[in-house]
């Protein structure tokens, strides 16, 4: 009987493994689900979903758009005829797609599951489908049209950013691939996000800072702006934004990211400590050039009022007509 009890348990360790290995989870055969529902019912396993399970460390460490994406290859290899769309479709195509907006899936199947963690449509006679990293998702573009249909502005505007970013291409196009679903509930709002669209943006962060001083009437600053290098002419700095109008010399703004402290790519085999040292080399070079710098963090989206205080700390000129002007629009899109 322990020879069979541990054959059970090496099972359940490949079957985890391999599952790792994939960047998937897993999903429980009639064989196996006593064993893996015991393993969990200790702490051993996290089970996002009925029947699927993946060992708790393993869970905990990933981030919430990673865990999405490990849900949805499960889900397509035990449900082949799911489709996946909006957010959860931007998901795989690599969009931009802040963390709030993936706490469930979005599918389009034939029949729509009962299932918590899914949001589910009916297919209809125009989506568009493309195969991609193994699982069927609706088209880019439609991707990104359903997505800004549906998208809070601040959160709307990253994935606008994103696309534009990754396709190399303007928000005039963005406007025309919006006619693939020009029939749909949210159709004015997609339209003025994509009106405010710039593929300059280089994260979701601050196209979420760009959002809320459009939303506040503050003056929009230019992205992505080189400055030379005092100590090492050969290699400018690109900065976030800048206010070119602000004082004599104007303002700098950047936005910082934890991902450039913690992901081993964006770290290229440098220490946490060794970033935050050039970081602060960098800035201390920027003000060389007689430019003030701002920074904004996620913390600070979080909390408005922190944002607000530190753009009128440092200057940055406010429209308050503009502002209700712009919120009588969004108003006025939301009822479409």
């Amino acid at each position: 009987m322990g020879g069979l009890h541990a054959s059970v348990q090496r099972r359940i360790d490949a079957l985890l493994d391999d599952a790792e290995a994939s960047r998937t989870i897993v999903v429980a055969s009639h064989g196996d689900a006593d064993a893996l529902k015991r393993r969990a019912s200790r702490g051993q396993l996290a089970s996002p979903a009925k029947n699927l399970y993946a060992r708790d460390a393993y869970w905990s460490g990933l981030d919430p758009a990673e865990r999405a994406l490990h849900l949805m290859r499960a889900e397509a290899s035990r449900h082949p005829t799911w489709r996946f769309r909006s957010y959860s479709a931007a998901l795989v195509w690599g969009l931009d797609v802040p963390h709030a907006l993936v706490d469930a899936l979005h599918i389009i199947a034939d029949r729509p599951p009962n299932a918590p963690h899914c949001r589910a449509r009916r297919p209809s006679s125009r989506d568009d489908y493309a195969l991609r990293d193994g699982m069927n998702v609706t088209s880019f573009w439609q991707t990104v049209a359903e997505c800004l249909c549906e998208a809070p502005f601040s959160y709307g505007l990253a994935i606008a950013d994103s696309a534009l970013h990754m396709r190399g291409t303007t928000n005039e196009e963005l406007l025309d691939r919006l006619s693939i679903v020009d029939d749909r509930t949210g159709i004015a709002q997609a339209r003025l996000i994509a009106s405010c669209a710039d593929g300059r943006a280089e994260n979701g962060g601050e196209s979420r800072v760009r959002a809320y001083l459009i939303a506040q009437g503050y003056q929009i600053p230019e992205l992505q702006v080189e400055f030379p290098n005092p100590t090492d002419p050969a290699h400018p700095y690109r900065v976030d934004f800048f206010w070119g109008l602000i004082g004599p010399r104007g303002t700098i703004g950047e936005f910082d990211g934890m991902g450039k402290y913690r992901d081993p790519q964006l770290l290229n085999g440098r220490t946490t400590i060794e970033v935050l040292v050039a970081e602060r080399q960098r800035e201390s070079r920027l003000t060389l050039l007689g430019h003030p710098v701002l920074r904004f963090t996620y913390q600070d989206l979080l909390h408005p009022i922190r944002l607000s205080r530190a753009l009128e700390s440092a200057g940055i000129p406010r429209d308050h007509v503009e502002a209700r002007r712009w919120h009588d629009a969004w108003d006025q899109v939301k009822r479409h």
